[in-house]
This record gives structure tokens, sequence and C-alpha cells, in this order.
């Protein structure tokens, strides 16, 4: 049977792919490498097949992805739902996650059909981004922000979102071809976001700096497709791209 697990993970070295073959071993962590290594300490009869639900790079933190794990028990040809117990593998994959110090935790797993698709069955996926202007980010804000040099303009960054905000759109020019093979639709409604926020000792800091969160949500969003919608909305609100050079990129 094929277990879907719940995920989270942090770390700037974690990506959420496979590494690649025939190349020098880097100092980046991948999260299928992880999750493999683990599940190869229950002596699975084979190497398991793990496919995640989202890609992402480095320097992204997962509250929560999803994956399922194929393997076979020793001696078994066919893992049955009678013969694994969920709690138990949970508790023993986070047992050893935490020995070799790896920065991500199970947060649930189940069985689900052979035939279950995570990066299709995805009922819908958020991601949530902070930026600040700030060049003198703490050590404790580091990890969960991106530092943009370039001053920030937030009406020009509201009405960039108001041109996609829960509206209907083909977003087949933000993503690569074989993401589209694999989505054969790229008609997405996406969901946006955008709160102010403050930093850390802000009070006290001489000059003013801006700080804001964007959180994006949609049905089946691919990974590649919000990097690429993030990177042209804040290029807006810098003034690098005009609202009618973003909106031509939409229709």
């Amino acid at each position: 049977m094929r277990i879907l697990v719940y995920l989270c993970y942090r770390g700037y070295s974690i990506k959420g792919t496979f590494s690649a073959l025939n190349k020098p071993i880097s100092s980046t962590n991948f999260l299928q490498d992880i999750l493999e290594k683990a599940i190869l300490r229950f002596c699975p009869a084979r190497r398991p097949k793990i496919l995640l639900s989202t890609y992402t790079e480095c320097n992204v933190h997962s509250l929560c992805n999803t994956a399922t794990i194929d393997f076979e028990l020793p001696g078994k040809q066919k893992l049955g739902t009678g013969e694994l117990n969920i709690p138990w593998f949970k508790f023993n994959l986070n047992r050893i996650l935490i020995e070799t110090n790896r920065t991500m935790r199970i947060l649930d797993a189940r069985f689900v059909h052979d035939a279950f698709e995570p990066k299709l069955a995805a009922v819908h996926r958020t991601y949530l981004y902070q930026f600040t202007t700030d060049p003198s980010i703490t050590v404790i804000e580091q990890p969960l922000n991106t530092y943009l040099s370039s001053p920030i303009c937030l009406s020009l960054l509201r009405s960039a979102i108001l041109l996609v905000h829960n509206r209907l759109i083909d977003y087949s020019s933000f993503t690569l071809p074989e993401a589209r093979n694999l989505l054969k639709d790229t008609h997405r409604i996406v969901e946006i976001k955008l709160s102010e926020t403050s930093s850390l000792f802000s009070n006290f800091k001489l000059k003013p700096s801006t700080n804001f969160c964007l959180q994006l949500t949609c049905t089946n969003f691919l990974y590649q497709m919000v990097r690429r919608l993030t990177t042209e909305l804040i290029q807006v609100a810098q003034g690098q791209l005009t609202l009618e050079q973003f909106e031509e990129e939409l229709y």
C-alpha cells in the first residue's frame, strides 16, 4: 500500500527534490533523500519510492507538505493496511529524524490507494512570504524573512494584487513545459492577501523600513508558478515592472 505522510521542515539547505545524479555532493539536503534514508532504517525489501506533492527551493520553510511513500516489508510482496501500525510508524520515523539531526518532522500519516497522486490530489496550497527592506535584520528574523534592497511601494503592490486576486487566469506562462503537461489545465484562481508587519525592535531603529507578508492560496498551484508570480509582484512594487507589463503577462 501507499502511505501519505504530512510533514514540515525548516532550514536554509533543505530542497524539496532528489539530488541530481553524476554531480558532486553539495551542502544541500534534499527532502526526498532525507525521507529515503529514514525509511531505509526500517530495512524494507527494496528501495522505497517517494513522491512529494510540491517542490520547494532552498531557504523555504514548509509548515505542511505531503509526500507518498511506497515500500515493502522484508519478505512481503506488498504492504497491507493491517501489517503496519501507523502511529508506531510515525513515532519511529520522527525518532530517526531526531537522531540524525534533521529539521523535518512527520505531522501525520495514513494509508491511501496505490493510484493516489499527491501532486494532483492536494486540496489547496498556501504559500507565505515575509519581506523586509531593513538591512539590519536580526538573527531571529533572518530565517523567516527575505531582504529587499530596493524600496517598496505598497500601493503599487496592492494594485498588482487586484489584477490577479480571486480571478480565473491562465498561468501557462508562469511555469515550465513539463509542469504544463502534468497539470493539463493551467487556469487557476489565486487568493492573495497582503498584510503589513513590524520587525523586532522596530521602535529602536533610526531608519524606517517596510515589512510585509504575502499569502497566496490556490488549488494545485505548483511552486514554480507561485515563485514566478511572487517575483513579478515584487518587481511591480519596486518599479522594475509596470502594471501594464504585468497585466500583459497574465492575459
